[in-house]
């Protein structure tokens, strides 16, 4: 989906403790496990299989093997994820927060200028807004190009803040039904 390096910071480590309800150490041992079986590779790749135990083993998605499928799907390539992009897939199942704040991470985590970038490009934004619409299912909505020209008030920019995002996307319809 993007900026994938699964080098993390402490501060990302404490936002995705937040957002996940699951201790930081949990996502570090992981990461770190991963790195010795796969080798120490940048980014550090995870199998399917690996991602499955460890988001069941986290307790996230167990309700729903389908959407943990579909998350996985969102980021997967060739049969593996990085561990960030697994982080992501595990604060995308998460229910203990708020969807904004799930969305914001996931953008912030994957923007492909960085995740300091305020800002929302129209081909990331319309990949985030595809990928919302595989992972909750939503079938009767507008092609992403039409959502990006609502988010921008019926102009076609070439961008728009995060915060713009997020507020267009959980509070409007059909998204502010899933991103609760």
């Amino acid at each position: 989906m993007g900026n994938s390096n699964s080098n993390r910071s402490s501060l990302e480590m404490k936002r995705l403790e937040e957002i996940t309800g699951i201790k930081r150490q949990s996502f570090l041992d992981m990461h770190e496990e991963s790195k010795r079986k796969h080798g120490s590779d940048n980014p550090v790749l995870v199998s399917r299989a690996d991602c499955r135990h460890f988001i069941n083993q986290m307790g996230v998605g167990f309700d729903n093997q389908k959407q943990v499928d579909v998350a996985l799907g969102i980021f997967e390539e060739d049969g593996k994820l990085s561990t960030e992009q697994l982080f992501s897939c595990v604060a995308m199942l998460s229910e203990t927060m708020n969807g904004a704040a799930r969305l914001a991470y996931v953008i912030d985590t994957h923007n492909p200028k960085g995740a300091d970038h305020e800002n929302v490009s129209r081909k990331y934004g319309q990949k985030i807004i595809q990928c919302i619409n595989e992972f909750y299912g939503i079938r009767k909505v507008d092609q992403p190009e039409e959502v990006w020209l609502e988010i921008c008030g019926g102009t076609d920019k070439a961008k728009v803040t995060r915060e713009e995002f997020v507020k267009y996307m959980t509070s409007n319809d059909p998204y502010q039904d899933f991103l609760v």
